[in-house]
């Protein structure tokens, strides 16, 4: 996808996989990882840090993981307490199921999915107040 298109990406057949059928890629897979892969890419290739698109995907899940035990800090924070807050997110930072699922190299959707779930629940509680 970042060297061809998002079209192309889409519309990719792989003859290699679950021969002798093959498999369209694009249709078949959870676009909206490889889509942020190549959206921070751009970006850091576009801020002149030239990447690989390798190491931005193996690198994707901990960065992802760091800024989950943050959302979860802050969602806790406005729900009951700082303290509170501070327990959730060591909470969420040493959890076997999640640090699993965020290790270096593992480019699965768990690690943004539960990211989005916390930043979601975060504005719900903040956009209560001015609603």
């Amino acid at each position: 996808m970042v060297e061809n298109n998002f079209y192309k990406f889409l519309n990719w057949f792989d003859e290699r996989a679950w021969y002798p059928l093959g498999r369209i890629v694009g249709g078949t897979v959870y676009p909206g990882l490889m889509v942020t892969s190549g959206a921070i890419h751009y970006v850091l290739n576009s801020l002149n840090f030239p990447i690989h698109i390798r190491d931005v995907c193996v690198f994707l899940a901990p960065t992802f993981s760091g800024l989950t035990a943050i959302a979860t800090y802050f969602l806790t924070k406005e729900i009951w307490s700082p303290g509170a807050g501070l327990f959730a997110a060591i909470f969420i930072a040493i959890s076997p199921g999640y640090t699993s699922r965020s290790v270096a190299g593992s480019y699965d959707n768990e690690g943004i999915a539960i990211f989005a779930l916390q930043v979601s629940n975060f504005h719900y509680y903040v956009l209560k107040y001015f609603l």
